[in-house]
């Protein structure tokens, strides 16, 4: 530990430590507080402060910390003011799901890159996919690197020169092209099993290409029926385990755009808005509200007869089902995978038929919020049976 002096100012006294050296000059850098009305309290605080600043200011004193204690410090008071919630959480669940049960007992001193292999590995061998595992990775990377500096917990990053197996797949669930014909039949299907109401998240990534969390998050006020435009400004992630869903901003800063709509979405839009006002009416206080709560921005869903709690914004989501509460993540996707189709195959399919038909990738890349034409072309516009045949068609007039 640092030498922590104390001297008196007047009628006060100081504390001061060395935290480093000019590297220009060779001079000492010092760190200095005064006020303190005695000795012992100057030289208390000054104990106190170069405990924070030796740990990176997360809170910790011992040198010898367990790996849940060293996270908990570490999200609070590291993660938590400098990335979005939705990114905490992410963080969160990766942590306690997988970190936690493997390694989180250990002492962070003692953990080496073996035991973090050993976790990768494992993962690897279950079958869980590339991006799983390097999100995983990610966590992990992120708080050592910060434990060797600035806390100076541990001499080097264990998860360093991890990487994820060359064995774990690429892509657990298969994006594929979703025809006309499917998307009839599904729709047909959910009317006649009274969850028409589904028909709107589907269009609406059929369409408009959004992102699942985008449709959900989606307000009648993004909507602009005399421009027939709707202004993607927001998204509905799953929270902290197993706590509401969150609002949040888009996923990157090119997400929040606005979309132009398509002559079929218009009106399925404007005749589901009357099938939901309609059901308001009908239900009259007992129709359940969206609120955003707090600075977590936390979803809380109450029957009007309630009124809005406090300091809560209140959202008139399009994306409803009965009694008016939310359409949700996991009510969606299940009826999606009945008939063998994930949300973001009719992204996917939106990209892809644009680009067939000749639109300019980098209108279909603005109208997806992505901020590289490079992302659309990669990930959206493999090639079509009609592609092939018209570059096929084009040896004839070339060659």
């Amino acid at each position: 530990m640092a030498t922590i002096r104390t001297r008196r100012r007047g009628k006060t006294w100081s504390y001061s430590f060395e935290v480093g050296k000019n590297p220009e000059t060779g001079r000492r850098k010092m760190k200095e507080k005064g006020g303190f009305a005695t000795q012992d309290e100057a030289y208390d605080a000054g104990v106190e402060a170069y405990a924070d600043w030796k740990h990176g200011n997360i809170g910790l004193m011992s040198d010898k910390v367990l790996l849940d204690d060293f996270f908990k410090s570490w999200l609070e008071n590291v993660v938590k003011p400098n990335v979005k919630f939705g990114t905490v959480y992410q963080y969160e669940r990766r942590y306690y799901s997988v970190i936690s049960p493997n390694i989180g007992k250990m002492y962070l001193q003692d953990i080496r890159p073996r035991n973090v292999d050993a976790i990768i590995r494992k993962l690897a061998a279950e079958g869980k996919g590339h991006d799983t595992i390097q999100g995983i990775l990610v966590v992990m990377k992120s708080m050592f690197k910060y434990a060797v500096y600035p806390a100076e917990l541990i001499a080097s990053n264990p998860a360093l020169n991890v990487s994820v197996p060359r064995s774990a797949r690429r892509q657990i669930v298969e994006r594929r092209l979703i025809s006309r014909d499917e998307i009839d039949t599904l729709i047909a299907e959910l009317q006649k099993n009274k969850k028409g109401h589904l028909r709107i998240p589907i269009l609406l990534g059929y369409y408009a290409g959004l992102r699942i969390g985008e449709v959900l998050g989606l307000c009648w006020e993004d909507i602009d029926f005399e421009k027939r435009t709707m202004s993607i400004v927001r998204q509905v992630r799953p929270g902290r385990l197993h706590r509401e869903p969150i609002f949040t901003t888009p996923k990157t800063p090119t997400s929040t755009r606005v979309i132009c709509m398509n002559d079929a979405l218009v009106e399925e839009l404007r005749a589901w808005k009357k099938e939901q006002a309609e059901e308001r009416l009908r239900m009259g206080t007992s129709y359940q509200l969206v609120y955003e709560v707090g600075k977590e921005r936390h979803m809380k869903v109450l029957p009007a007869i309630d009124g809005k709690p406090g300091g809560a914004i209140e959202h008139h989501l399009i994306c409803t089902r009965r009694y008016g509460l939310p359409v949700t993540r996991g009510i969606l996707m299940y009826h999606l995978q009945k008939v063998n189709i994930n949300f973001h195959s009719l992204r996917h399919t939106h990209a892809t038929r644009l680009i067939e038909a000749g639109a300019k990738p980098v209108d279909v890349a603005a109208r997806l919020g992505h901020a590289d034409v490079s992302i659309t072309q990669n990930l959206y516009s493999h090639d079509t049976e009609k592609m092939a045949r018209e570059t096929a068609a084009l040896i004839d007039k070339v060659m």
